[in-house]
């Protein structure tokens, strides 16, 4: 699942789960959704762990390599 389509499902603003993730702010969080930026390692560890497996690491690199 994307990233994007977790928090419509959620109804979480970037602003909240910058809150959750606590070490990216709501800016970084966009970059993501857009596909400007790929999340580190340790951040998509943290993004599958707070979103209970239902976003992965392969949900970025796979929308990565795709561009």
């Amino acid at each position: 699942m994307k990233l994007a389509q977790y928090l419509t499902d959620k109804k979480m603003s970037p602003e909240q789960f910058a809150a959750e993730m606590g070490s990216v702010s709501a800016s970084g969080i966009r970059k993501w959704l857009y596909g400007e930026r790929v999340p580190r390692p340790d951040q998509m560890r943290k993004i599958a762990d707070l979103t209970g497996g239902l976003v992965e690491p392969n949900d970025f690199i796979l929308a990565e390599a795709a561009q």
